[in-house]
């Protein structure tokens, strides 16, 4: 039996998943509860609480954390201590840190064999925040946790070749390529189109380029019939109120849909009625939602930055365009919207090519499988 701790920052597994890391753990979570040597504990720090919590997830076994207040400025120390004592009790055989920050660091820093699985550009993500103080944090974050998980991590799994791209020489320790998981009910998704409907799916702020979208969607409207349906949290209210006044301004309030952020089978839904995803953003390293909507056969527009260009592949799934060409994501839009043919012969390779590669059963068993190589 092998007995894996995965650190993760999402405590409680509900329905709604905030972000792209909260959906990989869940999907994980699943595949692995389907392998039958996996002793699956799954770790998260939460604050406000003074004891630790357990209880019994569907196959795993969940942990609750105390988490320290102000835990970046003392470099996570006192969650070291916490999480130290804790694995002392479970022993893992191995530990998953999921993300370059502090889920990260105290992996690595644990004295349990360890592996990082680095999902976005810290530092890139941290010039997109609203108000002075998040993005300070964000950037002391990036500097502390992940300069550290990318010098010091000893195992590093990449979830796209960009990420290797991106920090190159500074990549220490061994790395291993495997991309983010899939739950098996996108695949499954009945599609329901409904004529110009447009989706945008993830948080509702400016690295996203909504902005960009709301605009496209306004000259879309001069000629073409859409909808925009963007669900995703809306906790950047200072961003948020930005794009509600930008819809009116544009004459186009009664088209757009803040949705606000949705359960799994919600999003599913709404990828069903899909005619089009679109994702105009300004960073980006593997969107969980392009590969999501790959599944279910909606065919793409998105930015070609980061490693959207190793996702989508242009002029066969998708369309791939330049970050803050408004232009151009127009005309895309109005291209897809008006050829139903087009938009099925991109979804059906798309859905091809998801089967493929992004199966969370697949993508488990090769996660195992660097588990194994680490320990031997």
């Amino acid at each position: 039996m092998l007995r894996v701790a995965i650190i993760t920052d999402h405590s409680d597994f509900n329905e709604k998943v905030d972000g792209g890391v909260q959906a990989v753990t869940k999907y994980m979570i699943d595949a692995f509860t389907r392998i039958p040597e996996v002793d699956l504990h799954v770790l998260s720090f939460k604050y406000g609480i003074s004891e630790g919590r357990t209880s019994a997830g569907s196959g795993y076994t969940r942990h609750t954390l105390p988490g320290a207040r102000f835990g970046t400025l003392t470099g996570f120390w006192k969650d070291q201590q916490t999480l130290n004592r804790f694995l002392e009790r479970i022993q893992p055989a191995i530990v998953h840190g999921q993300g370059a920050g502090q889920n990260g660091i105290v992996a690595a820093r644990s004295k349990y064999p360890s592996v990082i699985t680095i999902h976005g550009i810290m530092s890139e993500e941290a010039r997109f925040y609203s108000g002075f103080g998040k993005r300070a944090r964000h950037r002391l974050l990036s500097r502390l946790s992940e300069h550290y998980c990318i010098r010091h991590g000893k195992h590093t799994i990449l979830i796209s070749p960009y990420v290797a791209e991106y920090f190159e020489n500074r990549l220490a320790g061994e790395h291993y390529l495997i991309p983010n998981p899939i739950g098996d009910g996108f695949f499954a998704i009945e599609r329901r189109e409904k004529p110009g409907r447009v989706l945008f799916a993830g948080r509702v702020y400016a690295l996203k380029g909504v902005t960009d979208l709301i605009r496209a969607a306004a000259r879309v409207a001069q000629s073409q019939k859409i909808e925009l349906v963007l669900a995703g949290s809306l906790d950047d209210r200072q961003y948020v109120g930005q794009l509600k006044r930008e819809s009116e301004n544009l004459g186009i309030s009664n088209i757009v849909q803040f949705r606000g952020l949705l359960g799994e089978q919600e999003l599913r839904e709404e990828l069903s009625y899909a005619a089009v995803l679109a994702l105009p953003s300004y960073q980006e390293t593997a969107p969980m939602v392009i590969v999501e909507a790959m599944a279910a056969g909606v065919p793409v527009v998105a930015t070609d930055i980061g490693g959207v260009a190793y996702l989508v592949r242009n002029g066969k799934t998708g369309f791939l365009i330049p970050s803050g060409d408004v232009n151009t994501l127009s005309e895309r839009l109005i291209t897809l919207l008006s050829d139903e043919s087009l938009r099925q012969s991109f979804g059906t390779e798309a859905r091809s090519l998801a089967t493929e590669e992004y199966r969370a059963d697949s993508v488990a068993r090769k996660t195992i499988d660097v588990y194994r190589q680490i320990l031997s």
